[in-house]
């Protein structure tokens, strides 16, 4: 009889062994069920919960064995809660249920000291897993080794705390790295080479189960380390479903919609140019509609990441986070707006300092240098001059005077795309008079094809979209771009006195859809025209070095000259600061830009383009050895800014050709031409 309880009291044992199944909480999951914060650690002591900043749910979440992600990256304002919803809460989640190697990085030994001293250890004990934590070896006399500040060993692993020092990185191994302060970090060090490689190194035996989560907010732009790893992830932003039009809508501190007028955080001031508090509100960008304060709160609880790029690799995930939807009790929107008022107050000068500040810590974005960006707004006021588009202004260039107008140069930028069932391309060009004393006159600009970015369409263009004709940049099609072109080439222009002008020389942009772009070149054969592109050898431009800003190709010497772009840009941003005298004296290089008309030369189709982008300087430590020109941002429109810039190379390849065609001419000069033009 006892034989036979005993048998099936084994038996039962072995089927639930058996049937059993190791099912593992997501992180979030757990966190909320073990983790206890008391009125130290947490203005909000309890059971941690992701309802005050849900936001960080996801990112947590992506740190799971369960996830195909492997690399994330969170470019935040401060104060946010990460610190609090993934930091300090992920560790412990891994020693008690996923127990591998973790390598948490700071910007230095007092972070992370008070990092582990002040939040992880209470975290850990309030929590009731300070049994977890048990030393792996002994050192003499029984002292353990397993628990500092910077070092905790468990069943399965161990967590080191540690700075971005790049000689002692590539000695450790971790499946699990969490970089903090991530911009606090080197960019590279000379022997060991980049810190990011440096650092994924750590993991690279761990293969796609490896997890690596960067934390940081950014600095200066081209120069912040989260901005870099951002860039490589789908750049998610957080998205409200707006209680009045119920879309979905990004969270941002200002947005400018398709009538040039702009929502996200609005308010008024008094007429002593106070802040009114209760003015304080956000407008949605789709709808118009108001959306108060008190309701971040359950919005934040029903907010989606929606991702607005391809990442470089489908384990890449990034995310942006700004001060707007952090968890009330922190700064509030009227707190920020006044933060804001500090830094561009309505009459006064902008402070850059506290601008930078503002957006670093307050809305996660990195600061350009808006130093080395060029102005337009005076150049609009100071350099519009009284003559018409289409008029080859040379009784003004005479009464100016600047002398005879000499040169008559077009110059083309190639946009759009070529794809096999998708054709549909733009070619923005310039046409510009360059007067004898070396001042220059816009004549016209215009474009050839129809091409536009889908971000970019308003919403009666996306509705008109299938009636719209698509040009193309393959010959011998009917709405090929080359054509029209060729009767821009060939066409007289006439001047206001009578006389009439040829085009003396055409520039294309040969850097992309360069095949079809040549072909075009060869077969004119009654005009000067030439390719251009930019010199690849380095992105940025070494200082203090002394190159000539076009030089002959050697795969086209005859009809395609190498440009050092980011030469010509710097002597562009230079000629748009030159002021007219008060006696109306233009030194070298004033740009002259006729009468807005019909949409053209007004700021949104034109002038705005010379804001686009801005000199990016290359730093190796505290000393800036070389720059870039770079577009600030994805969105912006640089077009006629580039086609500017060849016009300012035509010049120079003209002359260069001449100096190649006319043996006699071999040491010609800019000042040697115009003394032969003018007889």
């Amino acid at each position: 009889m006892l034989n036979e309880i005993f048998k099936k009291s084994i038996f039962k044992i072995q089927e639930k062994i058996y049937s059993y199944r190791n099912v593992r909480l997501e992180p979030s999951e757990w966190i909320e069920k073990n983790i206890y914060l008391t009125s130290a650690e947490s203005r909000y002591p309890g059971f941690f919960s992701y309802d005050r900043s849900p936001y960080t749910k996801e990112v947590v979440d992506c740190l799971s064995v369960n996830s195909d992600v492997e690399c994330v990256a969170v470019m935040k304002c401060s104060q946010s809660g990460f610190t609090a919803g993934v930091v300090t809460t992920i560790i412990p989640y891994i020693i008690s249920e996923t127990p591998s190697n973790i390598l948490f990085l700071s910007g230095s030994e007092t972070l992370v000291q008070d990092t582990v001293r002040d939040r992880l250890d209470p975290i850990i004990q309030n929590s009731g897993l300070s049994h977890l934590i048990r030393p792996n070896v002994f050192k003499k006399k029984n002292q353990k080794s397993g628990d500092t500040d910077f070092k905790k060993e468990f069943a399965g692993g161990s967590l080191t705390g540690a700075t971005y020092n790049p000689r002692r990185l590539r000695f450790y191994s971790a499946k699990f790295i969490i970089a903090d302060e991530f911009d606090d970090a080197p960019r590279a060090d000379k022997k060991e080479g980049s810190i990011r490689s440096l650092l994924e190194n750590r993991a690279k035996s761990f293969g796609s189960t490896k997890k690596i989560c960067y934390i940081s907010s950014p600095t200066v732009a081209g120069q912040s380390n989260i901005e870099e790893v951002y860039e490589l992830g789908d750049k998610r932003k957080l998205n409200w479903c707006c209680p009045h039009c119920e879309n979905y809508i990004p969270i941002e501190w200002r947005i400018e919609k398709e009538d040039e007028t702009f929502a996200g955080i609005k308010y008024e001031l008094d007429e002593e140019k106070k802040l009114i508090p209760e003015s304080v509100h956000y407008e949605c960008q789709n709808c118009g509609g108001k959306i108060d304060y008190s309701q971040k709160y359950d919005l934040n609880l029903t907010a989606k990441w929606i991702p607005t790029a391809k990442p470089k690799k489908p384990s890449y995930r990034s995310y942006q986070l700004n001060a707007l939807v952090i968890p009330p009790g922190f700064d509030s929107w009227v707190d920020l707006v006044y933060q804001w008022l500090e830094c561009c107050p309505p009459d006064g000068r902008i402070d850059d300092g506290k601008l930078k500040t503002f957006k670093n810590t307050q809305l996660g974005q990195t600061w350009q240098e808006l130093g080395k960006t060029p102005r337009v707004n005076e150049m609009m006021t100071n350099n519009v001059r009284s003559y018409d588009i289409g008029v080859v202004p040379d009784v003004t260039c005479k009464n100016d005077g600047n002398g005879r107008i000499v040169l008559l140069t077009l110059a083309c930028d190639l946009g759009g795309v070529m794809e096999t069932n998708n054709e549909d391309v733009r070619l923005d060009w310039e046409l510009i008079a360059h007067a004898s004393n070396g001042q220059t006159y816009s004549v016209n600009h215009g474009s050839i094809g129809t091409f536009k970015r889908n971000r970019k369409k308003t919403n009666l263009e996306r509705s008109n979209e299938s009636e719209r004709d698509k040009y193309t940049y393959s010959h011998g099609q009917r709405f090929s771009v080359w054509p029209v072109l060729k009767k821009l080439i060939d066409k007289n222009y006439i001047g206001q006195s009578g006389d009439a002008y040829n085009i003396d020389i055409t520039v294309i942009d040969t850097g992309f859809f360069t095949r079809l772009a040549y072909d075009f070149i060869k077969g004119v054969t009654d005009a000067v025209v030439v390719g251009v592109k930019g010199y690849t050898e380095d992105e940025y431009r070494k200082l203090n070095r002394d190159t000539p800003v076009i030089q002959r190709s050697r795969e086209m010497q005859n009809s395609l000259y190498i440009l050092q772009v980011n030469q010509l840009k710097d002597i562009l941003a230079s000629n748009m600061k030159l002021a007219m005298g008060m006696d109306g004296f233009q030194p070298y290089g004033f740009m002259n830009f006729p009468q807005s008309s019909m949409g053209k030369y007004a700021m949104k189709s034109y002038f705005s383009h010379f804001e686009a982008e801005h000199r990016v300087p290359l730093m190796k430590g505290d000393i800036e050895i070389g720059y870039a020109w770079k577009k600030k941002n994805s969105d912006v429109e640089n077009h006629f800014f580039d086609v500017y810039v060849y016009s300012l190379a035509s010049r120079e390849i003209y002359i260069d050709i001449l100096r190649k065609s006319y043996p006699k001419y071999s040491k010609l000069t800019w000042d040697d031409f115009v003394s032969i033009v003018d007889g």
